[in-house]
Formats: structure tokens, sequence, C-alpha cells
């Protein structure tokens, strides 16, 4: 993934954090503001609909109350018809104004910053009569300027809690966009290593095989038995292409997850039994020392097939990397419903350094020389991932006084 698809891919996952984010917060407020909004006015809308039913439908006058509570009664012209009983209170609510329209309705009256009102214009049951003008309508007030006054407050603190959120969601989502491309970006470049190992392990052999099919097209006449050496060069590295096409295919299809794991009833002692005894045949004939230790019996659930793939590739390791005279000793114990198996050698071992990326993909220890043996860098990568998907563990370790130990533990289920 070059620099650009990196910003690109990391740029939108900001915006999309951030973005998220902030429509979340901002909704919560929406919601935190007029729920508190409602809950403040409720109270004036309650007042201000018993004083109206009593005047619609019961006739009666609401009693004198103080600033907070009044009534403007209106004749059909829309003039005030209590102006006078007003007092001190006539002069900035003369500005209010009667509207039909808003029968019945529940209005917002603002005195010019002086005071707030709820309001309710409500036609009376009865006109009422000061002996000069008739009253037809009156408007119930309710000064809800403490109200308003709360409101506004709670408004500029959410704003500025607002504005702290969002600063604050910019800064987790980029760290969340930085945090979350770092596993795609590793994913990214272990495919790509992938690829070019892959490309380059393919790239030798076929080298090797076209240089010496090419030769034997210089040399038409001669006999199979005067090539026999280029021919069994090839066959022996398309025997390797084929080994090496099987581990790139388990590989793959384990990062896909399209292999199962088939698990099935193992007798421990009978199973490890037929893994060994070929190997102890092999080590004779190489004049290497070979001991088991088979102290695992009974039976546990595993995927037969994978365990053995799994004690192949540690036996050819340990077979490839030893030399004559030298010892390989295979054990099995279960101890704490753990299954125990160990693979030790007194050969070449492996360097601190090695120890640490041995079971990456591809990866050849200079110390215990794989690309002499023909290794191809995935056996152990293949045998970590089979441990894995067992829920298991395996390690390697310095074998004292020389060689490497493996070992592998992995949970007995009856």
């Amino acid at each position: 993934m070059n620099n650009i698809v990196n910003k690109k891919q990391q740029r939108h996952m900001f915006l999309t954090g951030a973005i998220s984010f902030s429509v979340i917060f901002a909704i919560l407020g929406a919601i935190i503001f007029f729920t508190f909004q409602h809950t403040l006015y409720s109270s004036a809308d309650r007042n201000l609909q018993h004083e109206a039913h009593g005047l619609k439908d019961e006739g009666m006058m609401p009693n004198p109350g103080d600033f907070r509570t009044m009534t403007l009664l209106f004749n059909e012209t829309g003039t005030i018809v209590n102006f006078n009983a007003l007092g001190d209170r006539a002069t900035p609510l003369a500005q209010i104004k009667m509207d039909k329209k808003d029968l019945n309705e529940i209005q917002n009256v603002d005195l010019g910053g002086r005071a707030y009102f709820r309001t309710m214009l409500v036609k009376l049951k009865s006109p009422v009569t000061d002996g000069v003008q008739t009253a037809h309508y009156a408007l119930l007030l309710e000064n809800i300027s403490a109200e308003r006054q709360s409101v506004q407050s709670f408004l500029q603190v959410l704003l500025v809690s607002f504005a702290i959120f969002a600063l604050l969601t910019i800064i987790v989502s980029w760290w969340l966009a930085q945090r979350n491309m770092k596993p795609v970006m590793k994913a990214w470049q272990q495919q790509q290593d992938f690829v070019d190992s892959a490309a380059h392990e393919l790239k030798t052999p076929l080298t090797i095989i076209q240089n010496k099919l090419e030769i034997l097209l210089t040399r038409p006449s001669a006999t199979i038995q005067e090539e026999f050496d280029p021919i069994i060069l090839s066959l022996s590295e398309i025997r390797r292409l084929n080994n090496l096409s099987a581990d790139l295919l388990t590989l793959a299809k384990a990062n896909s997850n399209m292999t199962v794991v088939k698990s099935e009833a193992v007798d421990l002692g009978e199973f490890f039994q037929q893994i060994v005894e070929p190997y102890g045949e092999i080590a004779e004939l190489e004049q290497k020392v070979f001991t088991s230790d088979l102290a695992a019996v009974g039976t546990t659930i595993v995927d037969k097939q994978r365990i053995h793939q799994l004690m192949v590739i540690l036996l050819d390791n340990a077979l490839k990397y030893t030399d004559e005279g030298q010892t390989i000793n295979f054990k099995t114990a279960i101890s704490n419903k753990q299954l125990s198996i160990e693979v030790a050698d007194t050969g070449r071992g492996i360097s601190d350094n090695g120890k640490k990326h041995i079971f990456d993909r591809f990866y050849r220890d200079e110390k215990s020389g794989s690309r002499e043996t023909g290794g191809t860098g995935l056996g152990l990568a293949i045998a970590k991932w089979i441990v894995d998907s067992h829920h298991g563990k395996m390690t390697v370790s310095d074998n004292f006084p020389q060689g490497t130990r493996f070992v592998v533990t992995l949970p007995v289920n009856n």
C-alpha cells in the first residue's frame, strides 16, 4: 500500500469517526436541551390551560395575581379593556396585540427583553363589561422570564460543552484512525512480504530447471545416462516446487479461514508410536541417534491429520539440522490436562535473533543453514498455525549444551 492510499484511507476513517461522533453528540445535546426546556415551560403551560378552562367553560374570571400571572381583556377590535386596572404594568403590556388566529394556542411573547411570557388567547363564555367597554376575549399571561434565562444559560453551557466534545472527538477520531490503520498496514505489509518471498522462492527452482533444460537442448544426441545429473537436479527442484506450492496453499487457506479443523478421537499412544517408528529407521540409516519417550496415553480430540503434519515438520527439521552421531529426542507427556510434545536435538541450533522470527514465513536462520538443506521457510509457520488452531502453544529454546528444543502444549479434550 503506497503512502497516498494509506493517507486516503486514514483520512476516510478520521472523517467518518469525527462526523459520526459529532452527529451523536449533537442529537444527544438537542434531546437534552428540548427536554430541559419542555420541563421548565410545562408548569407555566399547565397554569395557562387551567385558567383558560375556567374562562371558556365556566365563565370564571381569574383572581388578580402578581406580575408572574396576569390577564388582559380585549374587545372585538383588539383594544385592551382593563388597561387602567393594570397599574404600572400597563405600559409594557400595552405592546401586546391580540391576534384571533392564536385563539386557544400557547404562544411566546417577548416584551423587548424586559419580560418573557407564555400566553393563551381564549374567547370568554360571557362578555364582561365595565360600563364603557365590553370584553369578549381574555389573554392569559404567565411570566417565564426566569425559566427563559435558565434555558439560555443552559444552552450556553451546552454549546460550550459541545465545542469541547467536538474538539475531543477530532482528537479521539484521529487517534482511532491511526490506531486502526496499524493492523491494516501490518497485514498489508505481511501480504506484500509474503508475495515477494513466494515469488523469490518460486523463481530459484524455475531458473535452475530452465537452465538445465536449455543445456539438454544443446546436446540433442546425448543419452539419458550422460545427462543424468541435470535430470536428477531438475526433478529435485520440481519436487521442491510441489512442496512449496502445497505449503503456500495451506497458508493461503489458513489466512482466509477456509481450512476447518476436523476433530476426532485419537489414541495418543498408538498415534505417536506410528509417527516415530519410521524416523527411528531414518535416523539409524543416517547414523544419528533417535530416542523416544511416549508417556502420553489415553484419548483426546484433535485434528489427526494436522497434528501428524505438525510432528512431521518438527521431526523432519530435527533430522535435517543434525549431523552424524548427534541425537534427536522425542517426548510426550500429559500433565494438568495439557498434552506436552517435545522435539529436542543436539544439532546446529538457532541463533537468539532467529528464535524471535523462526515462525515467520520464509524465514531462514543463517546458523541452521536451512538454505543448504533445501528448506522453504514455511514449515514452522504452518506448524505454528496448526498449534494455534488447536488453542495450544509452541515455544523454541536452546537444548543445552547444544541444539534446539521445540515444545508444543495442547489442551486435552476427552
